[in-house]
């Protein structure tokens, strides 16, 4: 029962093999897009209501599987991502093997649910490389020279990581003689962090900072974001972020809380929230100018999640729950912005031929619905009240700061000025892709003066994302809520 919607997905993707491969061998035809969404869609849905089942009680510090609030909560929620990113279809030949390429992108979802839900580091280690093999193949899938450039970028990126994230955890468990996140905190206690246990931590956040995309670690994701398929890129920046928080909660919070030390700028005492901190001031620098010079809309997204990595880590580095579900509720949140962007990118490529930012010109006249989804991404992405994205940031700055009024270790006050310095800066590029959509017209030669119709899937894919960030910023709470009492049941602190 405790593996139930991890059952439900890898069945579904054996079932979905199968059927494309009978289907192919009997026709001679590639098989139905529609119909391998369809299968995936209802695998996924299966999956979300498995994880209501009642689950068998066990002991979380005795097993690998942890099915607390925080597991429970974030399990559904990166379903529901997977799920709106499988919605956005690839573009007309893209994909060859159209069953093989959506199994793939179910177990890459079966993985991600795993590494959501353990506090075992093997366990962890396991899980990630599930979801990132599956990853590095889905992003070299239309077989272009752009798309083998991301997937092979990537896979060396990743290997490398997956190296350093693995001797990390060797140093960890040679210093407290177990893997298990409860136990390395016992160890913890007793006295002051051996230089083992530092190195272990370090080369560990390494390997989670490739995961997330945090400068200087960053160099694989504008290849990726511009050369593999929209939805393998949306299935990375929403979904995969969302695990790699999730995890990085568990490991500091719970492994290592009594070893944050202080990044405050007088202050400073040894410990891992100074190593997040400078990730997340070069994070948050790097990103925001880098994109200013874009002349792509994906690239432009990638070193959009480049500075979002930075601003989620402002939060993570004030070690307080509060401060960690604010970050655990901004990282859905930017999920559903920047998959929504990606789902209009797609539609404006596969209408314009590319996804320059010139392409968007005259979308309001083209489609007047993509256009004002949009309009809901990027403001939210800017941190544009009354929508999810301003409530998000705002959430973790004050956070942070109230932190240093409360007297913990933190005293982040020249990091949150940093990140709302950047934030206005990245109104920039923003508004200049707003500014082609809804000022300039389209060239005159011009394949046609209106966009195509969107077929239902990919519709919803724009739709939802964009009603749900004007309902979280307008009822925060609704989500908001349910993340703080999963943070507290889960992390105990």
């Amino acid at each position: 029962m405790q593996l139930m919607p991890e059952a439900v997905l890898v069945v579904t993707a054996l079932v979905l093999l199968g059927m494309a491969v009978a289907y192919e061998s009997k026709t001679l035809k590639p098989f139905p897009v529609n119909s391998a969404i369809g299968i995936a869609t209802v695998g996924i849905l299966l999956a979300i209501a498995a994880l209501w089942c009642p689950p068998l009680k066990l002991n979380g510090d005795s097993s690998l599987i942890a099915s607390d609030g925080l597991a429970r909560l974030f399990k559904g929620l990166v379903l529901g991502l997977g799920l709106l990113a499988i919605c956005i279809p690839p573009a007309r030949r893209e994909i060859p093997q159209i069953g093989e390429y959506y199994a793939l992108m179910l177990f890459a979802l079966t993985g991600l649910l795993l590494a959501a839900g353990t506090n075992h580091l093997l366990f962890l280690f396991v899980a990630l490389e599930l979801a990132s093999l599956s990853l590095y193949l889905l992003a070299g899938f239309p077989r272009t020279a752009k798309a083998s450039e991301a997937s092979l970028k990537y896979f060396l990126f990743g290997g490398v990581s997956a190296a350093f994230m693995l001797f990390g955890m060797s140093f960890l468990y040679g210093f407290a003689h177990t893997a298990k996140l409860t136990e390395i905190a016992t160890a913890l206690a007793v006295g002051p962090p051996s230089a083992l246990a530092i190195a272990g931590l370090l080369m560990v956040l390494v390997g989670l900072a490739f995961k997330m995309a945090a400068a200087p670690f960053h160099y694989w994701a504008p290849d990726v974001y511009q050369g593999a398929p929209a939805t393998t890129v949306a299935l990375v920046s929403a979904a995969s972020k969302a695990v790699g928080m999730v995890v990085l909660v568990r490991l500091l919070l719970i492994g290592f809380h009594s070893a944050g030390g202080s990044a405050s700028w007088g202050g400073m005492l040894p410990g891992w929230t100074i190593w997040l901190a400078i990730l997340s001031a070069v994070s948050i620098l790097f990103g925001n100018l880098l994109a200013l010079a874009q002349t792509s809309m994906r690239r432009l997204l990638a070193y959009s999640a480049v500075a979002n990595t930075g601003y989620l880590l402002v939060a993570l580095a004030a070690n307080g729950r509060d401060a960690a579900g604010s970050a655990l509720f901004y990282v859905i949140v930017y999920g559903l912005a920047t998959l929504g962007a990606l789902a209009v990118t797609a539609a404006v490529e596969r209408d314009r031929g590319n996804d320059s930012i010139s392409s968007f010109a005259g979308l309001v006249k083209r489609s007047p619905f993509q256009a004002v989804s949009l309009l809901v991404f990027l403001t939210s992405l800017a941190g544009i009240p009354p929508l999810a994205g301003f409530f998000g940031k705002f959430a973790m700055f004050s956070t942070a700061m109230a932190a240093t009024a409360s007297g913990e270790k933190s005293g982040l006050a020249w990091l949150v000025g940093l990140g709302a310095i950047m934030s206005a800066v990245s109104l920039y590029y923003y508004l200049s892709v707003l500014k082609q959509a809804y000022v300039k017209d389209a060239a005159e030669d011009s394949v046609s003066s209106s966009a195509p119709c969107l077929p239902v899937f990919h519709a919803l894919s724009v739709a939802i994302p964009a009603v749900l960030l004007v309902l979280l910023g307008l009822f925060p709470s609704i989500l908001l809520a349910p993340i703080s009492k999963a943070v507290i049941d889960s992390l105990g602190l």
